[in-house]
């Protein structure tokens, strides 16, 4: 199951902190039962917020919560459904401060019990002018203001983007400047550091992918927002959103919140397009045997079969609808495929089987074409301490790969 939690003020006049809790646990991670209005599954969620001090340690035990929640479907056929879920939301109020929440959620009929536990820090809500924390949107229903949220805080590669809300809070009505800064983070929610022993004329990635601002009026109710955040040449990975309220005269930031949120790949159909080119492109992750295999087929429908086969066997998620190593795999090819491919197919090159074997780098340094220097890039993969060199030779864009992916030179460290 997923937990998503977010703060934001209470409406009683009093600017004290309200914590939402929302919970989303997958249809087919119940059982269910059959019954006269059709099948029925129930369970509980327990949640525990616990004191998490400055030096790191757990202290008491301040809230606990227990909530129950049911699901009926019409059909057996509903119940294997992996894209329904069920969701749950309480509202607790907490003092500022950091926590631990572990939560609990047993079903009934089963009693099987699954745990997991979640980092949270509540902002105090009492200045002038405050700032919720940012809930990303799921769906949402202008008619009568209904949101359901993201709780995986998951954005599909094929989406082009996704809609964020937030509130804010003022003592008096006023206006005031908001800025939206998204940076590429590592999986751990921290930012990659780039060197800074970077010779001169190198040029570096940064780690900021998205700026925007906006002016916007305030009064002294609870001012809600929703925005639209273009992802469209966003690369996968890991991200953050810094939201902050400025004064429009002075320019100080008056409150900022962050949000991470991930974007992963999607929509396989979008990246194969030709059987026999996605075959051909498993050379990166196949044995020889097995693309011999496939390729060998006595038949169109016993080769889709064969290749079908290879990738279920190398499904993390077996039984779900989706394959998502199969999917990483031929987003990499398609992104190889547009970024570098000129005399031959992008995946075919050096930066394209480094791309399709680890992914997205932590940050790039590129020097361009001078009187001295052949033009190269370094690829820096922090999460795997290795970095590669690749040089243009030729001048025409060819970047060769100077060491092996595993020759001990590669190593950060």
């Amino acid at each position: 199951f997923e937990v998503d939690v977010v703060a934001g003020r209470m409406g009683d006049g009093s600017n004290a902190p309200k914590v939402d809790i929302y919970t989303r646990v997958p249809i087919t991670q119940m059982s269910f039962v059959n019954s006269a209005t059709g099948f029925s599954a129930g369970y509980e969620v327990k949640l525990d917020a616990i004191v998490w001090s400055d030096d790191d340690r757990l202290r008491n035990l301040v809230q606990s919560r227990i909530w129950d929640a049911s699901v009926t479907v019409n059909s057996y056929q509903d119940t294997q459904s992996d894209d329904r879920f069920d969701f749950t939301t309480q509202t607790i109020s907490l003092d500022p401060g950091k926590y631990l929440f572990e939560f609990e959620v047993s079903d009934h009929n089963s009693n099987r019990t699954y745990v997991r536990s979640l980092p949270v820090t509540v902002r105090p809500m009492n200045s002038a002018v405050t700032v919720s924390d940012v809930t990303l949107i799921d769906s949402y229903d202008d008619s009568d203001f209904t949101i359901i949220p993201r709780v995986n805080a998951r954005v599909g590669s094929d989406e082009g983007g996704f809609r964020m809300f937030y509130e804010v809070y003022s003592s008096e009505a006023r206006d005031l400047d908001v800025s939206r800064v998204i940076r590429r983070t590592l999986m751990d929610g921290s930012l990659s550091e780039i060197p800074e022993d970077v010779p001169e004329g190198e040029i570096v990635d940064t780690d900021v992918v998205l700026t925007e601002n906006e002016s916007i009026g305030v009064n002294t109710s609870k001012n809600q927002f929703i925005v639209t955040v273009p992802i469209e040449d966003f690369r996968v990975g890991a991200y953050a959103i810094e939201l902050a309220v400025s004064d429009p005269i002075t320019g100080d930031v008056l409150d900022r919140t962050e949000r991470q949120f991930v974007v992963e790949w999607n929509g396989l159909a979008n990246h194969i397009e030709d059987i026999d080119d996605a075959i051909a492109q498993m050379e990166y992750i196949a044995e020889p045997r097995d693309l011999n295999f496939i390729k060998d087929a006595p038949n169109e429908v016993e080769r889709i079969q064969r290749f079908e086969n290879f990738w279920e066997k190398r499904d993390p998620t077996p039984g779900t609808r989706r394959n998502e190593r199969m999917e990483a795999y031929y987003y990499r090819i398609n992104a190889a495929n547009r970024n570098y491919g000129a005399v031959r197919e992008g995946w075919r090159t050096d930066r394209g089987f480094v791309l399709v074997r680890f992914g997205e780098p932590d940050h790039v340094r590129r020097k361009p074409h001078s009187f001295d220097y052949e033009p190269y890039e370094i690829w820096v993969f922090e999460r795997i301490g290795r970095q590669f060199i690749f040089v243009d030779k030729t001048g025409f864009g060819d970047y060769e790969l100077l060491f092996n992916v595993w020759d001990e030179r590669t190593r950060l460290y």
